[in-house]
C-alpha cells in the first residue's frame, strides 16, 4: 500500500497525553516525505510512582500505532523508559516489538546512542524535573558508563507544566549552572519545547548539545535509513 503521507517513512510516537511538544517538534523537522503519527499514554505525575505507573499503558498505544502500519514505534518519554533502572528501555523495546511485529525504540535509547556517536562521556544535565525524578536519571546514566558533571532541574511534579516551560527558562537554566567540566549538555524531557536553543547553546558554550527530541528524532530517522542532516539542531545532525 501507498500513502501520500509518509512515503519515505512513517513514524508512530506515543507520548505522555498532556505533551505537545513531540507532535510540534517532530512535524516541524521531519525531512521531506517522512510521517509522523501521534498517540497518547496517560500521565498523572512527574514522580517515579507516576512514571513507573504510565509503563503499564503503552501496550495498547503502541497497538493502536500498529494498527496505522507504522514502520517504528517510539516511547518518546525519556524518564519513563529508564525509570526502572538500566535495561528497561530494552524490556519495553522487546515486549513491544513481540506485541506488534514492528520495530521498536525509546528515547533513553536514543540519548544513549547519540551520547556514544558524539563521544559524550561527561556530561551536564538540565530538566524541568523534580530532584527525585533528575536522581533516578542520573543513576541510569551513571550505570550505563557516563559520567554527569552536574544535574539540574525546574522542579516540576505536574505534567501539564511541561507544555508551559519556555525555550527561554531552559536556556537560562543552562546558562546559569554550566559547569564547562564537561564533553556536552544534555536537556532532558520530551514535553519540553528547546530546538531553538540548541545551536545557541553550541555556539554560546562551545559544547555539543543534545536534547531528548532531537536525540529521538535523530534516532528515529536512522532506525529507518533515512540518514538526512537537518539544519540548527546542532552537532548530532552534523555527523
Amino acid at each position: 500500500m501507498s500513502y501520500v503521507h509518509g512515503w519515505r517513512g512513517k513514524i508512530g510516537l506515543m507520548f505522555p497525553a498532556p505533551g505537545t511538544a513531540p507532535e510540534i517538534e517532530f512535524h516541524e523537522n521531519a525531512p521531506e516525505g517522512i510521517g509522523v503519527l501521534t498517540t497518547r499514554v496517560p500521565f498523572e505525575e512527574v514522580s517515579v510512582e507516576g512514571l513507573t505507573k504510565m509503563g503499564n499503558y503503552v501496550d495498547e498505544a503502541a497497538a493502536l500505532l500498529a494498527s496505522a502500519r507504522v514502520d517504528l514505534i517510539v516511547f518518546i518519554c525519556t524518564t519513563g523508559s529508564l525509570i526502572k533502572g538500566p535495561g528497561y528501555d530494552q524490556e519495553i523495546i522487546a515486549r513491544l516489538e513481540k506485541r506488534t511485529g514492528i520495530p521498536v525504540t525509546t528515547t533513553t535509547t536514543a540519548v544513549v546512542e547519540a551520547m556514544n556517536a558524539l563521544n559524550l562521556k561527561k556530561v551536564d544535565i538540565y530538566t524541568p524535573y523534580s530532584d527525585e525524578v533528575n536522581e533516578a536519571e542520573e543513576a541510569f546514566l551513571k550505570s550505563s558508563g557516563f559520567e554527569v558533571a552536574a544535574i539540574r532541574g525546574l522542579g516540576l511534579t505536574d505534567p501539564t507544566m511541561m507544555p508551559q516551560v519556555r525555550h527561554e527558562d531552559m536556556y537560562k537554566l543552562v546558562k546559569k549552572n554550566f559547569t564547562g567540566d564537561c564533553d556536552g549538555i544534555f536537556i532532558s524531557c520530551t514535553g519540553i519545547s528547546v530546538f531553538k536553543i540548541i545551536q545557541m547553546l553550541e555556539e554560546d558554550l562551545k559544547k555539543p548539545v543534545i536534547t531528548s527530541n532531537q536525540t529521538t528524532l535523530w534516532h528515529a530517522l536512522r532506525k529507518i535509513k533515512v540518514g538526512a542532516k537537518i539544519p540548527g539542531l546542532g552537532q548530532l545532525f552534523e555527523l
